[in-house]
C-alpha cells in the first residue's frame, strides 16, 4: 500500500525547486502547510504563510481543492507540481 508520492514542487517566487514525499491519506490543505514549513526550514526562514497559496499541477495547470485528500486528485509519483 502506497503512503506517500514523490513529487517535484516548485517555488516559483523562490525561483527554486525541491523533491518532496508528500502523504497519499493526508488533505491538499495539510500538503500545503508542509510545504509552508518546508520554505521556512530551507529557503526563507521569515516566511510566513498565506491563506491564499495554491498548490497547481504544471502540466495542466489545475489548482487543487485544499479539501480534498491526496489520493482523490491526480497527484501521483513523478508529479510536477508548484506551489505560489
Amino acid at each position: 500500500m502506497k503512503y506517500k508520492v514523490v513529487c517535484e514542487v516548485s517555488f516559483p517566487v523562490f525561483e527554486c525547486t525541491f523533491d518532496v514525499n508528500i502523504p497519499y491519506n493526508k488533505t491538499v490543505y495539510f500538503v500545503t502547510q508542509m510545504l509552508d514549513k518546508i520554505i521556512q526550514e530551507n529557503i526563507y526562514p521569515n516566511y510566513t504563510s498565506k491563506p491564499t497559496s495554491i498548490l497547481i499541477n504544471q502540466k495542466t495547470g489545475k489548482i487543487y481543492d485544499k479539501n480534498k485528500l491526496v489520493n482523490e486528485t491526480d497527484i501521483k509519483n513523478g508529479t510536477k507540481l508548484c506551489y505560489y
